[in-house]
């Protein structure tokens, strides 16, 4: 339970505008984005989504666009500010205002110090609010993909060859977000094969 649930909320969007990068899409958000919107990683670059390099990989985050009026907003917000990917939205973004501390082999959650400032919060199940169907499955793999970059960004920062290294990093790019996701399969366990085949080729 967590005292983060707002009855009053007006969906006023004050936390969809003004983040530059800090949005970052893991390949979960990829598959529901690239599946829901029928649009391919691709095409959605430089549209909704840009790329950032962060420790030797370079990863998708969402894109803030500037309308010269105020503050720059989510590229998914529509004309009158409300998300337009709201049932199939981002990680970060169902977070909200929740974060994860990681203890070296799981997470656990707590509340974002100056996130959300509207007055009267409730409590609610994590759970409710992430809204995931199967959440086990999506803490699990919330973990993996946490310690899986940790682990990629020290092999190729420690690297002596940055031809390679930028190599490598396009290739787990290309591998779990260029790539497509087989939409009528289950991405849990196709994530678990192109994790393995990845480690493999690491060790």
């Amino acid at each position: 339970m967590a005292k983060i649930s707002c009855p009053s909320c007006s969906g006023c969007g004050e936390c969809c505008r003004d983040m530059g990068d800090s949005v970052r899409l893991d390949p979960y958000d990829i598959y529901l984005l690239t599946e829901n919107l029928g649009r391919p990683f691709s095409d959605l670059l430089n549209d909704c989504l840009a790329l950032h390099a962060e420790d030797g990989l370079v990863l998708p985050h969402l894109l803030m666009k500037e309308d010269g009026k105020g503050p720059s907003s989510c590229a998914f917000l529509d004309r009158n500010g409300r998300c337009s990917v709201h049932s199939f939205r981002p990680g970060l973004c169902r977070l909200f205002p929740l974060g994860r501390e990681y203890d070296g082999s799981s997470f656990s959650y707590f509340i974002v110090e100056g996130g959300c400032s509207m007055p009267g919060k409730s409590k609610v199940r994590i759970s409710s609010w992430l809204g995931y169907e199967d959440l086990s499955s999506y803490e699990a793999f919330t973990a993996q993909w946490h310690y899986f970059v940790k682990d990629m960004q020290e092999i190729l920062l420690q690297s002596p060859d940055s031809e390679e290294s930028r190599q490598l990093a396009l290739y787990i790019l290309q591998k779990f977000y260029v790539q497509p996701w087989d939409p009528a399969g289950n991405f849990f366990a196709e994530f678990e094969e192109r994790l393995s085949l990845i480690r493999r080729a690491f060790s």
